[in-house]
């Protein structure tokens, strides 16, 4: 059987298909967006939830647990970010079958050091003792975050030119892990760089606001399902993204690369690949050389897609 990340359990277009089964039942079709927006007598809140999936293996295999809550701060405020939000507090769910009190305190105060990062408060949260539902040391954790948004709802309108740039992951984040405990399984890897914690681009995000302002079209977090399934989320009808450029993979991608049966066209699928969060600017924006920013192509006029896997390929080799 091949080593792929359908073949570890995960089925990305069964997920996409489950999506629009919510959108028939709820009669929503802005359910699918990276958040939830609810105006509330003008006032625009926002808000998302997420987990940080089996992430949480690596840290029993490794008996850490001190930087998971960062993550699940990050994949909560991150999406949230991604409409024009500013997190304002944030709540957690813990589920274990018996709580340790050790395990418990780090995972909380890395939850406490995402929200200090990511300038909300942790209001609350649930913790679950379900001895008949998790066995031995495993659990779950999942968070919510709500915001509001005081500027302009992203994404905007999108035409062709418009410039797409990426800021750099920290890691892996805190997607495509069934796949990488399959690989575990025969061939071992730094574990620090394995449970490095998901970048929080809330500051990030702040800056360019500020610096670009009217300038953004939109942000994009790449998460599950990659570059690919992530960045059409914000290309509006008509349009799409053109990825001509490549850049630098960082090394725990390539490991997983040759570590498995993954395409390049999987692994852009999957994984960030070192581009966590993009960004799309106008086409006539003037980008500052000092800025941290990634080129990765433009916006086209056409119903799909386009990237140079050639390119992109060399940076896997």
């Amino acid at each position: 059987m091949s080593l792929n990340y359908n073949n570890s359990g995960v089925n990305i277009n069964n997920g996409n298909s489950f999506v629009n089964i919510i959108k028939q039942i709820t009669q929503n079709n802005n359910i699918g967006g990276f958040a939830g927006i609810y105006d509330y007598n003008g006032t625009k809140l926002i808000a998302s939830t997420d987990g940080v999936g089996t992430k949480l293996k690596l840290c029993n295999k490794y008996k850490k647990y001190d930087t998971i809550g960062i993550d699940l701060v990050a994949m909560c405020v991150n999406d949230l970010i991604c409409h024009g939000g500013k997190p304002l507090f944030f709540l957690d769910y813990y589920a274990m079958s018996k709580l340790d009190l050790t395990i418990g305190k780090d995972i909380i105060k890395g939850i406490h050091i995402g929200c200090e990062q990511s300038n909300c408060l942790l209001l609350g949260g649930e913790t679950a003792e379900l001895p008949s539902v998790y066995n031995d040391n495993n659990f779950d954790l999942a968070g919510f975050a709500v915001g509001i948004i005081e500027g302009e709802t992203l994404p905007k309108k999108m035409n062709e030119g418009d410039k797409i740039y990426g800021l750099k992951s920290s890691g892996i984040h805190s997607n495509g892990y069934s796949l990488i405990n399959k690989i575990l399984e025969s061939n071992e890897y730094d574990s620090v760089e394995l449970l490095k914690p998901t970048k929080i681009y809330v500051n990030d995000i702040i800056y360019y606001t500020n610096k670009y302002n009217h300038l953004i079209k939109g942000f994009a977090h790449i998460t599950g399902g990659g570059l690919i399934d992530n960045i059409p989320r914000i290309i509006n009808k008509g349009f799409n993204m053109n990825i001509t450029e490549s850049w630098n993979i960082p090394q725990v991608f390539q490991w997983i690369f040759k570590s498995s049966d993954m395409s390049v066209k999987d692994m852009l699928n999957t994984y960030n690949c070192g581009i966590g969060m993009v960004i799309v600017f106008d086409k006539d924006t003037q980008i500052d050389s000092q800025d941290e920013l990634i080129y990765l192509g433009e916006i086209i006029n056409s119903n799909d897609w386009k990237i140079n896997f050639d390119s992109i390929e060399k940076s896997f080799i």
